[in-house]
């Protein structure tokens, strides 16, 4: 039997929680009489796909089924706005002034130290606007600089000890502005979204890599 724990020894019933708003989900979309195990774990790698709604004959802003590109590519703007406008409001009080200088300590928090080029991609980020990120974190003193054991020509970037202090004051606040850009949707349309966005993330990044000077060529392909 699984039993979940809290660092504080309390039970912690989350995930089941979310397990059975799963089933319930799946309950719903499928209607069987008696539902397979391995039907409903096959239902969620799929991404729920019975549960998908065709495709409108119109957007509500009267867009027909041609434009529905744009309007999705309108509202991930507007959902990067309203992130952007929630994470100011979270970092409000903290010397952090944006959601980038924020993205930059996580990343090197989560991944260790690495170079500047690494860390700006990593963030998908110009250089210009990226080194202006780094330079303010090295003279805030959260981010410090340390040669590379095999280069010794490069320098790796990682966070001080003063900024996993100020980044730790900051984790709740961030969590619960996490939480509010989820919105309203349930832990399996959360999964779907991210399923969804790490596809459009794979597609996207080897074109943000290698190949931005060669947009014009990519779309006229299409």
């Amino acid at each position: 039997m699984l039993i979940l724990l809290k660092p504080g020894g309390d039970l912690d019933y989350t995930f089941i929680k979310s397990l059975i708003g799963l089933a319930e989900e799946y309950e719903h979309a499928t209607c069987l009489e008696q539902p397979e195990l391995s039907e409903f774990v096959r239902w969620i790698e799929s991404g729920r796909q019975s549960t998908m709604p065709a495709a409108p004959a119109s957007t509500p802003e009267g867009y027909s089924d041609a434009h529905v590109g744009g309007m999705i590519s309108k509202l991930i703007v507007y959902m990067y706005r309203y992130a952007k406008l929630y994470i100011k409001k979270g970092l409000e009080g903290s010397p952090l002034q944006s959601m980038d200088e924020f993205g930059y300590m996580v990343s090197l928090l989560q991944h260790g130290p690495m170079n500047k080029t690494q860390l700006i991609q990593r963030n998908i980020q110009e250089k210009p606007t990226g080194i202006e990120i780094i330079n303010r974190m090295i003279k805030l003193g959260f981010i410090e600089e340390q040669p590379n054991p095999q280069d010794k020509r490069s320098k790796d970037l990682f966070v001080s000890e003063s900024g996993r202090l100020m980044m730790g004051q900051l984790f709740h606040n961030m969590d619960q502005i996490s939480r509010l850009i989820l919105g309203d949707l349930s832990p399996a349309e959360q999964l779907q979204l991210m399923n969804l966005l790490l596809r459009l993330d794979d597609f996207h990044k080897p074109i943000f890599m290698n190949n931005l000077d060669k947009v014009d060529e990519i779309l006229k392909k299409d």
